[in-house]
This record gives structure tokens, C-alpha cells and sequence, in this order.
């Protein structure tokens, strides 16, 4: 009786070590999820600062051809806007995700509003695109490294890694097993970072639509 006494009391302590071990390993998940989410959202603040701190200015500094005047801010959209707000706050806020995985989830639902300012930029991308290559030796001569092209894709490509880091982390709360409210909240989550990079798609579908057709418009 002993010995079987001390088999179930040692099987109830590997399984309690088991528990612990996948515990600890989808934690780690999370924050892995987390580190590289706060990771490249300081890079991706940076290549907004490189636009708006550098080609911006310089284009000020430098003045426009005449023909160009006005369009300059075509080129940019509100991508100020979107540069400032993740500098000042949304980089801060994510960074207090690290002490409470949860309020990850609940952030991006709160700032679905704000979110939708991607929106109104990718509506405004096609026009972009068409001034950058209409003046693309005036962007040539204040461009660095990279062109600027590859700079004003960048707010597209975030609005879309958003979706896929908050998918993996569904994942792993997922195989945590946690409690229905807890994933009904991540679900949401996920579900508002796929419907703004698919409005942002179609809006730029939508302007280049439009685009063709004042370019079929002005043949005539």
C-alpha cells in the first residue's frame, strides 16, 4: 500500500512538472511573440522618422519644382500622423504588454478607431506612387539609401505584421488553454487586425481604379 501510496504521489509530481514545463514554454512563447513585436516596432518608428525627419525636411529645405508645388504633400499623406502617435504612445503601450500578456489583445481593440488612419493613407498610396515616379529624378537627388519608395510601403507591410505576430500569439494562448472570455478577446483582436490590412488593400485597389480611369479620361 506504501509503495503504491509513494507511485501515485511521485506520478502526481512529474505531471505537476509537466504542467509547469508546457506553462513556462507557452510563456515564453508569448513574450517571444512580444519581444519581437516591440522589436520591430521600434524599427518600424525609426523608418518613419527617416521620412518624416529626413526626406520631409530635406524636400522643405530644398523647395519643389513649380509644377510640383502642392503635390509634395500627396506624396505623404498623413504618414506624420501615423509616425507621431506610434512614437509618442503605441511603442510605450506595447512595451507594458511585457508585464501583462493580456492587455495586448484589449490594446489593438481599443485603437481599432485609430487603426483605420493606415486606411486613409493606402487610400491615398496609388496617387503616391504616381507622383514619386512622375518627379522620380527630383526624388533620386534627396534620396540616401534606400528610395523613398521603400519607405512609404512600410506603414503597409506593418499594418499587415500586426495580423500574423497577433495570430501566433492567439496560438499560443491558445495551447495554454485559456479561459473562453481570455481568447474571445484575442479573437477579437486578430479579426480587427485582418479587416483593416484587407479595407487598406481594397482602398488601393480602389485608387488605382480610379487612377486608370482619369488616365482613360484625359486620352480621350
Amino acid at each position: 500500500a506504501a509503495d503504491g501510496s509513494n507511485l501515485s504521489s511521485s506520478l502526481q509530481i512529474m505531471k505537476h512538472c509537466v504542467l509547469l514545463w508546457v506553462s513556462n514554454s507557452l510563456s515564453h512563447s508569448h513574450r517571444f511573440v512580444l519581444n519581437e513585436l516591440i522589436q520591430t516596432e521600434k524599427d518600424y518608428v525609426k523608418d518613419l522618422g527617416t521620412v518624416v525627419e529626413g526626406f520631409m525636411k530635406r524636400i522643405k529645405d530644398k523647395g519643389v519644382p513649380e509644377n510640383m508645388e502642392g503635390k509634395d504633400k500627396i506624396v505623404f499623406g498623413n504618414i506624420q500622423q501615423i509616425y507621431e502617435w506610434h512614437r509618442d504612445y503605441f511603442v510605450g503601450e506595447l512595451e507594458k504588454c511585457l508585464d501583462d500578456h493580456d492587455h495586448l489583445a484589449e490594446l489593438f481593440i481599443k485603437h481599432e478607431r485609430r487603426l483605420y488612419m493606415y486606411v486613409v493613407y493606402c487610400q491615398n498610396k496609388p496617387k503616391s506612387e504616381y507622383i514619386v515616379a512622375e518627379y522620380d529624378s527630383y526624388f533620386e537627388d534627396i534620396q540616401s539609401r534606400l528610395s523613398i519608395s521603400d519607405f512609404l510601403i512600410k506603414p503597409i507591410q506593418r499594418i499587415t505584421k500586426y495580423q500574423l505576430l497577433l495570430k501566433d500569439f492567439l496560438k499560443y494562448s491558445l495551447k495554454a488553454g485559456m479561459d473562453c472570455e481570455q481568447i474571445e478577446v484575442k479573437c477579437d483582436s486578430v479579426d480587427i487586425m485582418s479587416q483593416v490590412p484587407k479595407l487598406c488593400n481594397d482602398m488601393m485597389n480602389l485608387g488605382r481604379l480610379q487612377g486608370y480611369e482619369v488616365k482613360l479620361v484625359n486620352l480621350k
